[in-house]
């Protein structure tokens, strides 16, 4: 039943748009603080499904902030075309479990899971010196959501070792601020970057992906050199 179950919905997420799907049991997560354990919302929690969607475009990447008088309130975090449309498949697929008799919950940013250690633990990648997830066939140029459930689904096998960065520092290099210098990666210095939330408009910006974009694993998409800043 768990086999079936996991193909079944694996058949599902990637017909309603995920590209890569992984499962990890919630018994994988319990290292980590309270507050970022599957089970602190949802009690009866068995596994931790993680969706992955291909960045196909920059322009999609872009971060929105609604207007304060737009009516819609002042957002405090804003939204990204990618985000949302993983966040659809996500509610899409805790419907299908729950019209199964299955309980799901979809598990919101903050505070959340940390995305990419639960990738890891459902097998879609690693961490890479660029301090993103690498997935094998798109590189780091992905984007993740997850939900959890109570259905015990067969769990994906953890890539252990990290074949792809070795002896690569293309993200190191390509970083303008030499954030990832040392083999750390500094936040702080991060934030620091001219290339970081960038302003497309009043309401929208472009967020840094030099060390993705210089990444040589995985599929390549366009890179964001075209995109037109307007100057405020």
């Amino acid at each position: 039943m768990p086999k079936r179950l996991g193909n079944e919905l694996h058949r599902k997420v990637t017909k309603w748009g995920a590209d890569l799907v992984g499962f990890a049991p919630v018994a994988r997560f319990t290292k980590y603080p309270v507050e970022h354990q599957p089970v602190k919302d949802f009690s009866n929690a068995q596994t931790v499904i993680v969706l992955v969607l291909q960045m196909v475009d920059p322009l999609l990447d872009i971060w929105l902030n609604a207007p304060p008088d737009s009516g819609a309130g002042q957002m405090s975090t804003g939204r990204a075309f990618e985000d949302e449309i993983l966040q659809g498949i996500c509610y899409r697929l805790a419907l299908y479990l729950e019209s199964r008799g299955v309980g799901a919950k979809v598990i919101p940013y903050e505070p959340g899971l940390y995305l990419k250690d639960a990738a890891v633990l459902a097998g879609l990648g690693v961490i890479g010196k660029n301090n993103l997830l690498i997935t094998r066939k798109f590189g780091p140029r992905v984007r993740l959501r997850a939900l959890v459930t109570e259905a015990e689904l067969p769990p994906s096998d953890v890539i252990v070792d990290n074949p792809w960065c070795n002896n690569c520092e293309a993200c190191i290099q390509a970083c303008p601020v030499g954030a990832l210098e040392g083999g750390r990666y500094n936040r702080e210095l991060c934030l620091t970057c001219p290339l970081h939330r960038r302003k497309i408009s009043p309401y929208a910006e472009l967020w840094c992906n030099q060390c993705a974009n210089a990444c040589p694993v995985g599929s390549k998409v366009p890179g964001d050199e075209t995109i037109q800043l307007k100057t405020q």
